[in-house]
Parts: structure tokens; sequence; C-alpha cells
């Protein structure tokens, strides 16, 4: 495989770009959920939601400019590598579960430290603390999203290899005859 730095840094500034808006996106409808006491939206959270998502569009419709300003000397530096297709499909699915995973823990440890502030909390004020559903079903949720994280950065060369299959590359579908020696006319 061969390309140049600026492509790289160019496709991981998409990548970037990608991953802001979907972060940005998620939150949108706890915006909703969080109204002020007339039941109107804060103004002011919907208009940094939305230069964010405009700087996300941004940065996936220019992201030249930011390759440009990072490399200065550098742009036209050519990579050479022997990774194959199916390699570089199983280092970025491998990264994807590796992400998933850092983002699950820290949003499971996330949430326990805040069941665990609310009954230290309800414990100091004296008042009876009930252990919310709500609460334990984000804990479960964001560790499951932590055990598929690591399925997939651990099965990944698994993965690419049905992928491949599903797809139908001819040498990914090697037959074995169990016995050589015979003929397939029986």
């Amino acid at each position: 495989m061969k390309t140049t730095l600026y492509t790289v840094l160019c496709v991981a500034v998409r990548l970037g770009a990608v991953l802001m808006a979907v972060g940005i996106l998620e939150q949108v409808p706890g915006l909703f959920a969080f109204a002020t006491q007339e039941g109107h939206l804060a103004w002011g959270v919907p208009v940094i939601e939305g230069v964010g998502l405009l700087f996300a569009f941004a940065l996936w419709t220019w992201p030249n400019l930011l390759a440009w300003w990072a490399l200065s000397r550098n742009r036209q530096e050519v990579l050479e590598t022997s990774i194959t297709a199916d390699q570089l499909q199983y280092i970025a699915l491998s990264v994807v579960g590796a992400w998933t995973v850092i983002r699950g823990v820290s949003a499971c440890l996330a949430r326990v430290a805040h069941f665990l502030l609310q009954r230290h909390e309800a414990e100091a004020t004296g008042t009876q603390f009930t252990d919310s559903t709500n609460e334990w079903h984000w804990i479960i949720y964001y560790a499951l999203v932590t055990l598929a994280g690591g399925v997939l950065m651990l099965g990944s060369r698994g993965l690419v290899g049905l992928l491949r299959r599903l797809r139908g590359y001819p040498d990914a579908m090697i037959e074995t005859d169990p016995d050589a020696g015979t003929t397939k006319d029986g």
C-alpha cells in the first residue's frame, strides 16, 4: 500500500469530525429533558451544539486545511507499507473495539460514581435512599458496551475472515478434501 502522510491525516480528520458529530447528536435528546422552569429550552445550549455541528461539518468538508497546517513541509512524504487490505481492516476493527472498551469503562465508572454519590448524599441528609432502576439500567448497558468492544477488539480477525467469505472472495473459500485420493464422482 502506498499513500502520503497528507492523505492519512485527512482521513483521520474526517474520522474525528464524524465522531464529534455523533457525540453531539447523542446529547441532543438530553437537551429536551432539561427544559427551564417555563418549559422552554435555554437558547445557549442548542446554539453551542449547533456551532459544534457546523464545526464538525467544516472539518468533514475541508480536512485538507487542518492537515496542511499540521504537516507544513512534509505534505508529500510517501508512506509505503506492506499491509494488505485485510490487515488494515483487522487493525481498524481492533481500534474501534478498543475505543468502545475505553468508552464503556469510563461511562460505567461515571455511572457507578454517580450512584455512590447519590447514596452518600442520602445518608448525609438522613433521607431514605432508594436504588434507582434507571441507574442500574445504565450501569448494565455500559458494561455490555464494554463487553461488545472487547469482543470486537479480540475477535476482529475472525470478523474480517467472515466479511471476506460473505463478499465471496475465492481465496477465502478454499475447499479442503478430507480424502485427496478419491474423485468427486464417487
